[in-house]
């Protein structure tokens, strides 16, 4: 992945210096056939059956996994567990790599204990 595509896919918004040094720090090669496992029944999940408590998180300006899509997912759970969503405002695809990251720690956090 280059530069230019890791700033639009995981850290946009985000100053170009803290971009660069995440880029540095997280970017490394990768199979371009890794994604296409979410397309196989491997990736299948059964929304009716009852699991662990599940918090599905998503930043809202995410370019990779959209909020949205976060959202559509969070709402086809029928199951009787434990499901919540959180949409953390501002945030992008690399969420716990931003300066807010406690804040969004904090939340997990606290609803974990919950």
């Amino acid at each position: 992945m280059s530069f230019r595509q890791w700033q639009f896919a995981f850290t946009n918004g985000m100053p170009e210096a803290e971009q660069q040094a995440a880029y540095e720090k997280y970017s490394i090669p990768e199979s371009k056939l890794v994604s296409r496992d979410g397309l196989t029944k491997a990736a299948y999940i059964d929304f009716t059956k009852n699991h662990p408590p599940l918090l599905i998180t998503a930043g809202s300006d995410d370019h990779i996994v959209p909020a949205g899509l976060n959202y559509a997912n969070f709402k086809k759970y029928k199951s009787s567990s434990i499901t919540d969503y959180k949409e953390f405002s501002g945030r992008n695809h690399f969420v716990l790599g931003q300066s807010t990251w406690s804040e969004d720690a904090q939340y997990i956090y606290d609803w974990l204990k919950n």
